[in-house]
């Protein structure tokens, strides 16, 4: 049961800071821009995983999760640029 709290604070939080920073709300189909709901709760569902298989998932790792996954939703293009096609 706790582990389901922690999932659910962690997306929570990653939902909270993701409209705090702007992430779109609308999902553009014609780019690969992060929005709001695609990466976001995909990054901070796997990244939960990652930390409780790693370590003892807890309040304080679902909350740092919970921050840093909108972040890289956002700045995912600038992390991993993609292939420029004869430019």
């Amino acid at each position: 049961m706790k582990l389901i709290f922690y999932y659910i604070l962690s997306l929570a939080i990653s939902l909270v800071v993701g409209f705090i920073i702007k992430l779109p709300l609308k999902v553009d189909t014609n780019s690969f821009k992060g929005n709001l709901f695609f990466p976001t709760v995909f990054v901070t569902l796997g990244l939960i995983a990652v930390v409780d298989l790693l370590f003892s998932l807890n309040v304080v790792f679902s909350t740092i999760v919970g921050i840093l996954s909108p972040f890289f939703s956002k700045y995912v293009d600038v992390i991993f640029p993609g292939v420029s096609y004869g430019n």
